[in-house]
């Protein structure tokens, strides 16, 4: 196919980018974990949250996938210590997830296997080691009472699982790989694919282009910025960053296709003179962080982003200026924004080939689409009807709405195709706005949800943004059907038609502010908690494999403080 858009002329070196996959292939062995193994000694583990009061310990609860864990009374209940930290019975816990305990006396370290993983504690030091492998810690494994106590959310972590807190029923959540919803599961159709994080909890922060308009633009300060970034998302609990590397038919990186984004140099299709994209990569990739290169396939302009700032070098400016009829509506003008038309095919070949660029110029961990697609649309004004006219000279048997969907559909089946044919391991995944009933509207975005829900072929994991607190009503003062607890439900069960995984979005921007929700006072001014509590609410249904926080620089802002505080404890 002849591709208009390809003008540059690729450039010496241009491949030095790419980094080597086998340590990130090495780190997918899937870890199962199973029934229950006779243990050889009574551990007791201990992870650190941050409690109200260290007193009336008694009603503390363990779950693990959703079930309370009743506990033998001689392996201890859990309780409280006066350091403010829960102490949970190992016996009781590693039984039900099937490892196994023993003790070297000599050398005073416990030792936990499974599957293949084994993982040491030695007594009195902040660090376990997982296989060989060193693993530090902030807290240190203590004998107390005759009974040894090890830090529980690294030595589950080692072992694929996940721990969680949630104040309100003072219940410790553990989510094995198994449960999480994707254990012993392929997924996305073909679904070979786990990412380096393998078959634990996704722990995602996305870094968007709002955080690059306020970042230095030389390369040693872009540098410096970047690395604090990467060790704030450690410090947070994430292992991955979601990083928006073309936002407006643009790149991060030297790209043959696109244009130099505004955000790497403050000017589109200028360079910055190094590759923001190379370097936070290896940031990431360094610290043990995944990441995904994130994507907005349509749109040209927008917030930040206006026309007369599109470089000529953009395929859009390109299209719109070369005196060609037969391109002219390849790029449309809709509510003052400029969007790529998606029921082109060329339009939908650039994004594929965008997305191919990528994969064989960098060590990315997958793809990552946003919920940008159609805008709002009205089909009854030729002002807003957007690509009818394509539609009506298609001659197509189908209801325009679906026409949409299935243009969509066209092009996400082509970049998973893409993504796979890469390497399998690679995941695609999209982060849809959060409301099914929005999404299965005949008038805006043309998601073809539950097509990418029940079918392979279409993407790994999806990851709806439920931005909504547990208390939203409707303007009627009803309770919201897309209140978050009553949301997640909704998805859970669309997730239950295939082989998708579930990861939730949830908006850290919320939090301390005055969000519109139709109660007196907001829910996100009386609580701090919402986004710890939502977290434990996803764990506890055992049918969520992960979660994305939106967005980096809003985990700086003071209004966000004692919510993010909060979060970190389940994280």
């Amino acid at each position: 196919m002849t591709k208009p858009y390809e003008t540059k002329q690729t450039e010496a070196g241009r491949g030095s980018a790419k980094k080597s996959r086998s340590w990130r292939i090495n780190e997918r062995g899937k870890r199962r974990l199973g029934a229950a193994a006779i243990l050889t000694l009574t551990l007791v583990l201990m992870w650190a949250v941050t409690l109200p009061s260290a007193a009336d310990s008694g009603d503390v609860k363990i779950t693990i996938d959703g079930v309370e864990l009743k506990a033998e009374p001689s392996m201890g209940a859990p309780f409280i210590d006066q350091n403010r930290r829960t102490q949970v019975p190992l016996n009781a816990a590693m039984s039900a997830i099937g490892a196994q305990v023993s003790w070297n006396a000599q050398e005073r370290i416990a030792i936990v296997e499974k599957d293949g993983v084994r993982v040491e504690v030695p007594i009195g030091e902040s660090y376990i080691i997982k296989n060989g492998q060193r693993i530090d810690n902030d807290t240190a494994a203590i004998i107390k009472d005759r009974r040894t106590y090890l830090p529980i959310r690294v030595v589950m972590e080692a072992f694929g699982a996940s721990v969680g807190w949630d104040s309100k029923t003072r219940t410790v959540s553990i989510v094995t790989a198994q449960g999480d919803g994707s254990a012993g599961t392929q997924t996305g159709g073909q679904g070979n694919g786990t990412g380096s994080t393998g078959n634990s909890e996704l722990r995602a922060m996305w870094i968007s282009y709002l955080e690059f308009l306020d970042m230095p633009k030389e390369e040693a300060a872009f540098c410096k910025a970047v690395d604090t970034m990467m060790d704030r998302c450690v410090s947070y609990g994430m292992n991955a960053v979601i990083v928006q590397v073309r936002a407006d038919s643009d790149a991060m990186y030297d790209s043959q296709l696109f244009p130099w984004s505004k955000f790497a140099s403050g000017t589109q299709g200028v360079s910055p003179g190094y590759d923001p994209t190379a370097y936070m990569i290896e940031a990431a990739h360094k610290r043990g962080l995944e990441f995904h290169a994130w994507i907005n396939p349509y749109r040209i302009t927008g917030y930040k982003m206006s026309w007369n700032e599109v470089s000529q070098d953009n395929p859009a400016y390109r299209w719109r200026s070369d005196g060609n009829a037969a391109t002219d509506r390849y790029v449309l003008l809709h509510n003052g924004f400029y969007y790529y038309n998606p029921s082109i095919p060329e339009v939908r070949q650039l994004v594929v080939d965008g997305v191919s660029e990528i994969l064989e110029s960098y060590d990315v961990d997958g793809i990552h689409f946003d919920d940008y697609f159609y805008p709002s649309l009205n089909d009854s004004s030729e002002e807003y009807w957007f690509d009818k006219p394509e539609y009506d000279r298609s001659g197509s048997s189908l209801p325009i709405a679906q026409w949409r969907r299935e243009n969509v559909n066209a092009l996400v089946r082509e970049v998973y195709r893409t993504v796979k044919a890469k390497d399998a391991g690679l995941q695609f995944g999209i982060s849809p706005a959060g409301n099914v009933s929005n999404l299965r509207s005949n008038s805006n975005h043309f998601v073809d949800i539950d097509t990418w829900m029940s079918k392979d072929g279409y993407i790994d994991y999806i990851m709806p943004q439920l931005y909504w607190g547990f208390e939203t009503k409707t303007a009627q003062g009803e309770a919201a059907p897309y209140a978050y607890e009553s949301n997640l439900k909704t998805w859970i069960a669309l997730k239950r038609k295939g082989n998708v995984k579930l990861y939730i979005g949830l908006n850290v921007a919320n939090a301390g502010s005055a969000v519109k929700d139709n109660n007196a006072v907001s829910e996100w001014l009386r609580y701090d908690d919402i986004l710890a509590r939502q977290v434990s609410t996803a764990r506890n249904s055992g049918e969520v494999s992960g979660f994305a926080f939106f967005r980096y620089g809003v985990f700086q802002t003071t209004a966000a403080q004692k919510e993010v505080n909060n979060l970190k404890n389940v994280l």
